[in-house]
């Protein structure tokens, strides 16, 4: 059993960019890139990297891309044994149309087989999940399975909200994670405080803490990052990168705020080691930098 099990989603990312003007309605040459995707599957694959024993709950459907991502995570020593073959739905894909200017003229999402993991689905994976010493849930899930895992599971929860529409499922139960990680609108939204200044951010670790919340880390982009538990609050800076792309980042944040728990670091040492796998995973345009690992990491923690 992994010593950290995320239940989450597998994307496969189709995304395609004219070299010219996009014409609608007309075949446009250009580049077209496939990766493997998906909140849950990307913070267990940094995970990975990052030299930790973990393990994905999630689903892959009736296609050969599905098959290929669990088999990567497999080769990168991931406990697969968690991810699950449906044979009438397709593995989530998310495809995406780049104007000339990279910017996305239009995309299409399909992650209906989400929607199978479900309390019943979980049922006989509790024993898998209670053995690990983290367990990681992000907002795709619906809130019966949400509610159905957090009421049932007694190992410290971790939460990545995913989107500001997504997080408002957990309001109600936000008590029962041990650890959250938001960004600034997404802590706004779940507090109702608004983030004006530092005064403001201390508010909202007090408040996320008085309901249940051990640790707190809100992102706060190009300013670092707030982080707060009982031993003290404080707010970790960036340091220049070249931006590829911001499309990982979060994730590998969030990996290495699970990855920071098993090795027991302090809430500030957990932050930098946030920002410095946030750091390596701009510099790509893919998801997860394959370069990450925990000497590069620890690394950029000291700059």
């Amino acid at each position: 059993m992994a010593d950290i099990t995320v239940i989450g989603g597998i994307n496969i990312d189709i995304e395609g960019c004219p070299r010219k003007a996009l014409l609608p309605s007309d075949s446009n040459p250009g580049d077209i890139a496939i990766s493997f995707g998906g909140v849950g599957r990307n913070i267990v694959e940094n995970g990975a990297r990052l030299g930790a024993d973990v393990g994905l709950i999630s689903l892959t459907g009736d296609d050969f891309l599905g098959n290929n991502a669990r088999d990567h995570l497999a080769g990168l020593g991931v406990d697969v044994t968690g991810i699950v073959h449906v044979n009438d739905c397709n593995t989530g894909m998310y495809l995406s149309i780049l104007n000339q200017e990279n910017d996305m003229a239009v995309a299409i999402c399909n992650m209906d087989i989400l929607e199978r993991v479900t309390p019943a689905f979980l049922e006989d994976k509790l024993d898998q999940l209670s053995s690990s010493r983290i367990v990681g849930l992000d907002c795709n899930l619906d809130f019966e399975t949400l509610d159905y895992i957090t009421s049932r599971l007694h190992v410290p929860l971790f939460l990545d909200p995913v989107s500001a529409s997504k997080a408002e499922r957990v309001k109600p139960i936000i008590g029962r994670f041990h650890t959250i990680k938001p960004n600034r609108i997404e802590a706004e939204l779940l507090s109702g405080i608004k983030i004006e200044n530092d005064e403001s951010l201390t508010r909202i670790g007090a408040w996320f803490c008085e309901q249940g919340v051990k640790r707190v880390f809100i992102s706060l982009g190009d300013k670092g990052a707030y982080y707060r538990d009982e031993g003290g609050e404080g707010i970790v800076g960036t340091s220049p990168v070249e931006i590829v792309s911001a499309t990982g980042a979060g994730d590998a944040f969030s990996a290495a705020i699970l990855v920071g728990h098993i090795k027991g670091l302090d809430a500030e040492e957990t932050a930098r080691l946030g920002i410095a796998c946030a750091s390596i995973a701009l510099e790509v345009k893919t998801a997860v930098n394959p370069a990450i690992c925990w000497q590069e990491a620890i690394s950029r923690m000291n700059i």
